[in-house]
């Protein structure tokens, strides 16, 4: 059965945002230029282990960085997968194709700037083999847990109609 590919787009800012201390590229060095820039921090996981590709569009001099399981502004190079400045749009863009991706495993996407001072709005989309969904892995029920709860509220709505029925007798 062939995979569907999964997208999602997203829009903010980080202006106003936290600062850090941002890695070149994919490291191991911490950047002089980008000392003490704003950044943007949206987590997210796939149902699909793949290849995924990422594309950032900024309204300024972007940066893009991806995290695995956590990401700490201050270990910046701890979990780090990979960083881009320029993308192919060049100045404004940031990215990163074929990324392998696990299946119910946390990342973190950091949008931040190449220099200090650079601020603006951007749009990052996410593309790859499965679906992508915006948050924490433990922030969506599992099956199990949503029928669960099903069942949990199915006895307490028939326990109170048993009730109403003998108050009304």
């Amino acid at each position: 059965m062939p995979s569907m590919a999964g997208t999602i787009s997203y829009s903010d800012t980080n202006v106003g945002g936290p600062t850090w201390q941002r890695p070149v590229g994919s490291g191991p060095n911490l950047s002089g230029i980008g000392s003490n820039v704003n950044y943007h921090l949206q987590s997210f996981f796939v149902d699909t282990t793949g290849s995924y590709d990422f594309f950032s569009s900024q309204s300024y001099d972007g940066y893009l960085h991806l995290y695995e399981s956590s990401f700490d502004p201050l270990d910046q190079l701890t979990n780090l997968v990979v960083g881009d400045d320029d993308f192919t749009g060049g100045i404004g863009t940031s990215g990163f194709d074929d990324i392998s991706l696990t299946a119910g495993l946390q990342y973190f996407l950091v949008t931040s700037a190449f220099a200090n001072g650079r601020t603006g709005t951007f749009t990052n989309t996410i593309t790859g083999e499965g679906d992508i969904t915006l948050g924490d892995v433990t922030s969506v029920p599992e099956p199990a847990s949503v029928l669960g709860l099903l069942a949990i509220g199915a006895m307490g709505a028939g326990s109170a109609l048993k009730r109403n029925k003998k108050g009304d007798a």
